[in-house]
C-alpha cells in the first residue's frame, strides 16, 4: 500500500530538488503530484518557492541502507547536482572574461573555475545540498557569498526586495523603511528607462 503525502512548510533555502533528493523521489515526481498541482500553477517553476509555500512530500523517507555486522559494507551513491546562472553588473566594469573561482562546493574540495560569460554571466553546477558558495573574482577583486535556493519568487514582495538588493538598490541587509522599496523601484526604473511609477508591474 503506498504511503500517503503529507504537507511540508517551505523554509528559506529549500527547493524541491532538494528536498525530492533527500525523501528518495525525483523531483518531478514530486512536482507532478495531484497534491503538488496547486503550487505548481502557482509558482510555474519549482526552483523558485517562497518561505510559507506548501509541498507535499512523502509521509517517510526512505528507510535506511542495512549493514551486515562484521563484514566490509560498501555502498555507492549518486547526488544529483544543480544549475547555478549568477548575472554579475559592476557599473563602469566590463567582467567578461574574467577568471572566476567558486568555493564551498564540497568539503575539502578545490574549487570550480571558469571564465565570465558575455555581458557578465557566471554559470556553473553544484550538488543539491549545497546552501552557500563564495564567488571569487581574484583579478577583479570581487569576493561575494552567494545563497543557493535563498531567492523568493518575483511576484513575491521579498523576491522584489531581494533582487533590489542584489542590484544594490537597496541595502545588502538589515530593516527596510516601507517608503525605501518604492524610491528603490523608481530608481530602477529611471536606469531602465521606464515610467518612474515605485509600483511593481510586469
Amino acid at each position: 500500500m503506498a504511503k500517503p503525502w503529507v504537507p511540508h512548510v517551505i523554509q528559506q533555502g529549500e527547493h524541491v530538488r532538494k528536498l525530492a533528493y533527500q525523501y528518495g523521489v525525483s523531483a518531478e515526481t514530486v512536482w507532478a503530484h495531484d497534491k503538488n498541482q496547486e503550487l505548481s500553477r502557482l509558482r510555474k517553476n519549482m526552483d523558485l518557492l517562497s518561505p510559507g509555500d506548501i509541498l507535499h512530500l512523502p509521509s517517510e523517507p526512505l528507510p535506511p541502507l542495512s549493514l551486515d555486522v562484521g563484514t566490509k559494507n560498501q555502498f555507492r551513491a549518486k547526488v544529483p547536482k544543480i544549475h547555478v546562472k549568477l548575472h554579475l553588473d559592476v557599473p563602469g566594469r566590463t567582467l567578461t572574461g574574467q577568471p572566476f573561482e567558486v568555493h564551498g562546493v564540497s568539503e575539502g574540495g578545490a574549487p570550480i573555475s571558469g571564465t565570465v560569460g558575455e555581458g557578465g554571466d557566471v554559470a556553473f553546477d553544484v550538488r543539491v545540498l549545497v546552501r552557500e558558495v563564495e564567488i571569487r573574482l581574484p583579478e577583479a577583486g570581487i569576493f561575494m557569498p552567494v545563497m543557493i535556493g535563498d531567492l523568493d519568487p518575483i511576484d513575491e514582495p521579498s523576491g522584489v526586495t531581494q533582487r533590489l538588493r542584489n542590484l544594490g538598490y537597496l541595502p545588502p541587509s538589515g530593516e527596510m523603511e516601507p517608503s525605501a522599496q518604492a524610491s528603490a523601484l523608481r530608481a530602477f526604473q529611471r536606469d531602465e528607462g521606464l515610467p518612474e511609477t515605485g509600483a511593481l508591474d510586469d
